[in-house]
Order: C-alpha cells, then structure tokens, then sequence
C-alpha cells in the first residue's frame, strides 16, 4: 500500500472524526433534531473510515471492506446529511 493512500485513509478518518465531534458540540448547545441527524450522517462518513484505517494494518478487515459496503455507508451518510438540511 502506497503511502499515499494511507494517509488519504486517515486522514478522511480524522476530519470525519472532527466533524462529528463539532456537530455533536452544536446539537449538545441548541438540541434541534437537525444537528444530530447532521452528526449521524458524519458518525457513519467515520465509520467508513475508521473500517479504511483498520484495513490499513489487518488483511481480514481488507478483505471485508468490499465496494458494496462503502456505497452503502456512503448512501446512508448522504441521506441523513440530506435530511439534516431539509426545512421541515
């Protein structure tokens, strides 16, 4: 794996991570249901992620983070950040 793709890994792993944290800050401030759907939908972008980093150093994780998977995760972080910013 090149060196490249490893910190392209983490880093897509720690700037979901600090987005996560961020909204879960402004839901704990202003408690409007947006925000944690916001916050969701990046907790899953983290997720992903974190399964990219781990694959980094395990061969099984490799193995299972397959393209079904990540189109799925990423299907789901898009639909709830696009929940997050319908005006209800």
């Amino acid at each position: 794996m090149e060196e490249l793709e490893i910190f392209l890994r983490l880093a897509f792993m720690g700037l979901a991570a600090i987005l996560t944290a961020l909204t879960v800050m402004s839901w704990h401030r202003t408690r409007e249901g947006k925000l944690m759907l916001a916050a969701c939908g990046f907790g899953v972008l983290m997720a992903e992620g974190l399964m990219l980093a781990v694959g980094i150093f395990s061969e099984i994780v490799e193995a299972a983070n397959t393209m079904v998977a990540f189109v799925g995760l990423n299907f789901l972080a898009l639909v709830l950040l696009y929940m997050s910013v319908l005006k209800r």
